[in-house]
């Protein structure tokens, strides 16, 4: 009897040879991210960006990224995806539930959320239904959130500073009230 071995999924795009520009184009495309993150995410900057991609076949001088690179190309989960808006808004509405004396300007929800992300309160809900995907930038804010949230001693204090932030950014853009019109301008 012979045993079923399970197809590895994984399509590599880098091979036995030096790693080149091309290797590392190439698993940009794989891992599909914009260059800004693709760059943040590999250490790289514009400059180490551009002469790596101005010859791709010329393998690339840095040892230590060559290896980034295979070890991203052989491990792609390791760039697992972070935090998401619903584990913010149950975050919030914890919060809310654990120190019932905390003030917010609206009910801790997902509309609350939405503008805490700079976003129309109703943002949130389409992202929780998965009917959209928020943007990278969006999700690192929200991951900032929650690493102060579940990192700092007074999270009610936290959240209510938050709330006076976004209060002061709405009126820096002209909205008197951001939690009564629930929308950003």
């Amino acid at each position: 009897m012979t045993r079923k071995t399970k197809k590895d999924a994984n399509v590599r795009v880098t091979g036995p040879g030096p790693i080149t520009g091309e290797h590392y184009l190439r698993l940009q495309q794989k891992l599909q991210l914009d260059l800004g993150d693709y760059q943040a995410l590999m250490g790289i900057t514009v400059k180490e960006h551009y002469l790596m991609t101005l010859d791709p076949k010329t393998p690339i001088s840095d040892p230590g990224l060559c290896l980034h690179v295979r070890l991203l190309d052989e491990y792609p989960e390791l760039l697992a995806p972070g935090p998401d808006v619903i584990e913010l808004i149950h975050t919030v509405k914890r919060l809310k539930r654990d120190y019932p004396n905390m003030t917010l300007p609206m009910p801790a929800s997902g509309n609350l959320v939405g503008l805490m992300l700079g976003r129309n309160a109703r943002t949130a809900a389409t992202w929780s239904s998965g009917r959209a995907v928020p943007a990278r930038k969006t999700l690192s804010l929200v991951h900032h959130l929650l690493t102060l949230l579940d990192t700092r001693d007074d999270p009610d204090r936290v959240l209510q500073q938050y709330c006076e932030l976004i209060d002061r950014e709405a009126k820096a853009r002209g909205v008197e009230d951001i939690f009564k019109t629930r929308c950003w301008p």
